[in-house]
């Protein structure tokens, strides 16, 4: 009798285990945000992404001759401008992905898959040279640094991301499952899987660690900076209900369906959190941020009444950056509190 009630409650606690796995978010900490908006000198267009160094903002928009400006936060100038529109010499095309390790900036141009990168003295005091490092395969849509050598992809994989090692074989290694947590997921092939949960990343700062954000599914990965093996998945989360239609040819194209829980818009972290934009449950024109550990566990929810489309955050400073749209992309500002 003993045996069958502790089988019972080993079960108990698988259960409830997956149904974490699957379950939503649920945040016992709320806060609600505002914004202080920053003087921009210029027009923002479409803005993809920010990023932060030193007192810059690393600001990817899709708008221009050129597509990334360097804006200084304390004299709120724009102090350089970097890679123009084109096919020449220290030109690409846009959309870009912008990703930093040690003192280079390294950049996706997403329609050629070209994978580049600059050096950030001379992107801060001159005229940067943009070095090609790889061609990648026409499969290719946002990545991750691991470090001067190693680079995770998402995009088309046959498997969920691509493995890079640009030092070693120049070759490409496939890895991670696609998530199946919508039951008709089962039948559907890995290229319109691939459509639906592409993914975007953030790197630790210093631990060998980075996560991965999809639509509906968050990752959290470890990884080996010596040795030539694949990322290790240590976390995998449901962050909600969803289903998709497709249709097949020669564009793909997903849509969630009516009843699907609010999607992921953009992911960013620091030293101890992961901060990931979603839409609003009540509204989805405003966009909350959630904030999580690197174990995965839910922090706080932060409410906001705009519409985010990308962030960056300074825990040092205790300060987060974010375009919003109100309703053209501006730059601003929000406190961070420090009580989680």
């Amino acid at each position: 009798m003993r045996k069958y009630i502790y089988i019972l409650f080993v079960l108990i606690i698988l259960s409830n285990c997956v149904t974490d796995k699957e379950s939503p978010y649920e945040f016992s900490k709320v806060e609600n945000i505002s914004f202080n908006k920053i003087d921009y000198p210029d027009t923002l267009g479409v803005t993809l992404q920010l990023l932060k160094r030193d007192n810059l903002l690393i600001i990817n928009d899709f708008y221009g001759d050129f597509f990334v400006s360097l804006f200084d936060l304390e004299n709120k100038e724009i102090e350089n401008r970097i890679i123009a529109k084109g096919n020449g010499p220290n030109e690409l095309s846009s959309p870009l992905d912008l990703q930093f390790y040690g003192e280079s900036l390294y950049v996706l141009s997403r329609p050629l898959f070209s994978l580049n990168h600059m050096e950030w003295d001379i992107i801060k005091n001159g005229s940067p040279v943009l070095y090609k490092d790889f061609q990648l395969p026409s499969k290719s849509d946002r990545f991750v640094v691991l470090n001067d050598s190693l680079f995770v992809f998402s995009g088309l994989w046959d498997k969920r991301y691509g493995y890079l090692n640009i030092k070693d074989t120049n070759d490409i290694r496939e890895f991670g499952e696609y998530p199946h947590y919508w039951q008709e997921e089962n039948n559907l092939s890995n290229e319109v899987k691939a459509m639906f949960h592409q993914c975007k990343f953030a790197k630790h700062p210093d631990k060998y660690m980075f996560a991965s954000c999809s639509g509906y599914v968050f990752e959290i990965f470890s990884y080996d900076p010596v040795n030539n093996s694949l990322p290790n998945l240590i976390f995998r989360k449901q962050l909600g209900k969803y289903s998709y239609t497709y249709t097949d040819g020669n564009i793909l194209r997903t849509k969630a369906d009516e009843g699907s829980d609010p999607k992921v818009i953009d992911i960013a972290c620091s030293e101890h959190y992961v901060y990931i934009i979603t839409q609003s449950k009540e509204d989805k024109k405003k966009r909350n941020i959630m904030v999580l550990d690197w174990d995965g566990n839910p922090i706080k929810l932060l409410k906001s009444d705009k519409c985010i489309v990308c962030l960056v955050v300074d825990e040092d400073l205790g300060v987060g950056y974010c375009i919003i749209q109100d309703p053209e992309d501006t730059l601003v500002s929000f406190d961070l509190n420090s009580d989680y």
